[in-house]
């Protein structure tokens, strides 16, 4: 099955696609000179290819059934030039009359000619060891990933779509001030009037964006890079949004992160200062929660606690005196919260927060785009170009709704009974 006959199969597929596919399809055929087991995993991730790539079923199975039939061939002719093939040493031992024949004759006077198939000296002659510099091995279709941070925080919130037509921003109305009056009345008393003012405000969408540099060569020729491109860039974004959704300066161009917008507990007022006998992190965020929800229940019933992995280790491996584990169930919830790992937060703080009352506005999706700068137009190279435009709104006055503790173990000891 030649690049021709392949490409016949995937008419219908995009022509971007074309050129992976197809070299999947090899790679599929060629793996059936390894093992069988070998052969059925590539078999496999082809098959997972084509349906990414959309090829409709039909065509996938027109295209695996051509694969196997070539492996088929490919073993059967392999098997074959393996029993039929002399070797040299062969050869030789074939004519080995003739050469001592030769021998004996007077210098000048005798000769024959010895026909040494190119089979058999492929076979015998050519070693890994003659090829000097030699790549020659099965390439892997992957690249191995350097580790990165665990996203996290784009989950936790709800997302909202922003108007194109919208400018860049957002504007939304906050109560500024109420004044609640209800209190009963006599008869024909004057009733009570209550008093609310209210505020606009705005927030504006923010961008991140990174780039990459490639050549033209590079990006049509090996078809590997075009998918590690494409995942740098839209990896590299993600792992930026992370970070700035919880702690986002919110000076432009960055977003205002949920640790940022959250205000800090105060573990030395009442009434948690010097409340809890030998206290702990679990004690600590107990108190966090309730400091959110005190006066509040109406509104608040945080539902995250987000802490690093080191914090979360130690609290993990919190004992009493005999040495017994505390909190040994291992789930990932605190108090009916669910518990969030992330190394987004500094060791040493956390934070609580409902974040029903956060919404990442999204203005687009991630959009790439391809373009010249300087002199790459005549080097044959190009720029490539990812961004996405988002915000992250927690209102004003739903900025109660979360709490930050900027030091564990300080707010553990001012909440300890001394």
């Amino acid at each position: 099955m030649d690049e021709k006959e392949i490409k016949k199969l995937l008419e219908d597929v995009a022509k971007e696609h074309k050129n992976a596919i197809v070299q999947e399809v090899k790679a599929a055929v060629a793996s059936t000179l390894v093992d069988k087991e070998f052969a059925d995993k590539q078999l496999a991730t082809l098959k997972t290819m084509l349906e990414e790539k959309g090829v409709k079923d039909s065509t996938i199975k027109d295209i695996e059934a051509s694969v196997e039939k070539m492996g088929v061939e490919m073993r059967k002719l392999n098997s074959e030039q393996e029993t039929k093939a002399e070797t040299v040493e062969t050869i030789v031992e074939k004519h080995a009359d003739k050469i001592k024949a030769l021998a004996k004759t007077p210098m000048g006077q005798g000769g024959f000619k010895i026909e040494i198939p190119r089979l058999a000296i492929i076979k015998t002659q050519i070693t890994r060891a003659s090829v000097s510099g030699s790549t020659m091995a099965m390439r892997l279709p992957d690249v191995g990933q350097l580790p990165y941070l665990g996203l996290q925080m784009s989950g936790l919130f709800k997302h909202a779509q922003v108007d194109p037509s919208s400018n860049g921003f957002i504007r939304f109305y906050d109560q500024n001030a109420i004044t609640r009056a209800a209190a009963p009345v006599a008869e024909g008393a004057t009733k009570p009037e209550s008093v609310i003012t209210w505020i606009e405000r705005s927030l504006k969408v923010e961008k991140i964006a990174d780039s990459i540099p490639v050549t033209k060569e590079a990006w049509a020729d090996v078809y590997f890079i075009q998918s590690e491109i494409d995942r740098l860039l839209n990896l590299n974004l993600a792992i930026k949004e992370d970070q700035q959704l919880y702690a986002g300066t919110g000076s432009t161009p960055e977003i205002s992160g949920v640790y940022t917008t959250a205000s800090a507990f105060d573990g030395t007022v009442a009434p948690y200062a010097a409340s809890v006998v030998s206290a702990n992190i679990f004690d600590l965020v107990a108190n966090v929660r309730v400091d959110i929800m005190n006066s509040k229940q109406s509104k608040y019933a945080p539902n995250v606690v987000i802490m690093n992995p080191v914090d979360i280790l130690a609290y993990r491996l919190t004992k009493d005196s005999f040495g017994r584990y505390l909190f040994p169930d291992g789930t990932n919830a605190l108090l009916g919260m669910q518990l969030v790992e992330s190394s987004v937060v500094t060791a040493g703080t956390l934070l609580v927060g409902d974040f029903r009352y956060g919404t990442i506005y999204d203005l687009e999706g991630v959009s790439v785009e391809m373009g010249f700068i300087n002199d790459q137009f005549v080097k044959n190279a190009m720029t490539l170009l990812a961004e996405k435009r988002e915000t992250l709104l927690i209102r004003n006055v739903d900025a109660d709704g979360f709490r930050k503790v900027t030091s564990i173990t300080a707010q553990i000891a001012a909440i300890t009974k001394v």
